[in-house]
């Protein structure tokens, strides 16, 4: 349509020619002719303002023509008998061109103020899709059909594979084959805008980095500065939509952990108070069975050992889950105190008597080791879980071992045992909550434990690993050493 009209505009500037010489033509002994070149100066403005620069300088040409040809004496005749009509014509047509090149110039510029009040309302139209975009495919499906619009196909393709993985999934309606694809990742590692045969590749740059590419076929140059808007509006929706996701699962964690500290909570108080009179009252049963004069029952001992057993492991299970709720709540205050650490060893190592009478503890402590600040409690906690998971998760018939050592500026204690380790592609996760080296139900336990460890061990501000070496499994902590307070000579 367009070219239809490129191609009348000439054919309606000599129509308009042809009219004026027809309206004027009866009036030739009544209008001066100065009055009939104004009235022919109107056509060729009138044909500068509608019909473009071209058809407005044919005008005015004609006009020249025609006013010599039909309003100059001799009529029907180019012969010029009076000089100063050669003026006339002269200043006729500087005019006439002036007037057409300044109308036309005016009609541009106001095409132009017009073309971009389109593009910025198009402009404004996406980027206000693209603000209410909840997700990766309502982006793409905005600005596929945008540039659908504009008679262009497109295809987005997106990293998602976070800041320094280049994992680029392609959507969208255009096939990109492997060529096309290599001109992709070189426009996002570099970039920067890459032209290939007709298909233009735009990098989404967001406020942090490059999101991914926009790949647009069949760009019309005229188009491209509106295509080049583009890009920066959907990297900046993708990183607001990353953002925003991120956002929301962190919200979710956080939620879902204060529920489970919450539950923890609870539970832990609820339980804490029976188990413990069934410990004292399996203990009770113990003393007097023992106790008896006459024979008891066969295997009476035994089951109410078994029972007085069971009823201490489920103690510590929720003593465990009670201080984990504790410390995830953070509000627990540390009772540090200047002390040695063969104290909180011994202490704990008698609280696991009922696990460790048949094993064979190594302990090497040297005795040199300085007094290190530390909460008695948790750290006697933290060992007993220790020692706790190492005899559980170790052979039967084989050693337990714990060591220290001074690793200036840390104290280094070390728990190891033989037997299967820790899952090698797993040494991090052990220490969440609820996680568990090798899952299954041989051996109890809820996971807890190790876990406990880590958050009294951080709020020490120290660190724990697990590591497996030369057959063992080995968890190791850290304790800063600080400067112990100077001990008072005998002054006697």
């Amino acid at each position: 349509m367009l070219d239809h009209w490129f191609r009348a505009r000439y054919p309606i500037a000599l129509a308009l020619c042809a009219l004026i010489t027809a309206l004027t033509l009866p009036l030739r002994g009544w209008l001066d002719l100065a009055n009939i070149v104004m009235l022919f100066l109107l056509v060729v403005f009138v044909a500068a303002v509608k019909l473009g620069r071209g058809p407005a300088v044919l005008a005015a040409f004609l006009s020249v023509a025609l006013v010599d040809l039909f309003f100059v004496p001799p009529h029907l005749s180019f012969t010029v008998v009076d000089a100063q009509y050669l003026v006339t014509f002269a200043v006729m047509l500087a005019v006439g061109l002036i007037t057409s090149h300044l109308a036309s110039h005016i009609a541009d510029q106001n095409e132009a103020i017009l073309s971009k009040e389109r593009e910025t309302s198009m402009l404004y139209q996406l980027a206000r899709d693209l603000g209410a975009a909840l997700a990766l495919e309502q982006v793409v499906d905005i600005v596929g059909r945008f540039l659908r619009a504009l008679d262009m196909d497109s295809a987005v393709l997106i990293d998602e594979g976070g800041a320094g993985h280049e994992a680029l999934t392609t959507h969208g309606t255009l096939a990109i084959g492997d060529k096309a694809r290599g001109i992709a990742l070189t426009a996002y590692r570099q970039n920067a805008v890459v032209t290939d045969a007709g298909t233009t590749f735009l990098p989404f740059a967001g406020a942090t980095r490059v999101r991914g590419v926009l790949v647009v076929a069949r760009t019309c140059p005229m188009l491209q500065p509106l295509v080049a808007a583009v890009a920066p509006l959907s990297g900046i929706a993708i990183e607001r939509i990353h953002y925003a996701q991120i956002a929301q699962q962190s919200e979710f964690e956080v939620q879902s952990e204060k529920l489970r500290s919450s539950i923890l909570s609870s539970l832990s108080h609820d339980l804490r108070t029976p188990l413990t009179s069934l410990v004292g009252l399996a203990d009770t049963l113990v003393d007097t069975l023992s106790d008896r004069q006459a024979s008891p029952p066969d295997n009476a001992i035994e089951t109410a050992g078994m029972l007085r057993d069971q009823s201490l492991a489920m103690h510590r299970m929720v003593s465990n889950l009670l201080e984990m709720a504790r410390l995830q709540s953070g509000h627990v205050m540390l009772n540090k105190h200047w002390q040695p650490l063969d104290d909180i060893v011994g202490s704990s190592v008698r609280l696991l008597d009922d696990i460790l009478a048949a094993r064979q503890l190594d302990i090497a402590l040297p005795a040199d080791l300085p007094l290190i600040s530390i909460d008695a409690v948790l750290m006697e906690r933290v060992l007993c879980n220790l020692l706790e998971n190492a005899a559980k998760y170790s052979t039967a018939g084989t050693p337990i071992g714990l060591t220290a050592r001074v690793c200036p500026p840390n104290l280094e204690v070390s728990v190891c045992n033989e037997g299967a380790g820790f899952p090698p592609d797993r040494l991090d996760q052990v220490f969440d909550p609820f996680v568990r080296g090798f899952p299954g139900p041989t051996v109890a336990g809820t996971g807890i434990g190790l876990a406990v460890c880590r958050a009294i061990v951080s709020a020490h501000g120290g660190t724990i690993a697990a590591e497996n070496a030369l057959g063992k499994a080995r968890v190791r902590l850290t304790l800063p050493l600080g400067t112990p307070p100077e001990m008072e000579g005998d002054l006697s």
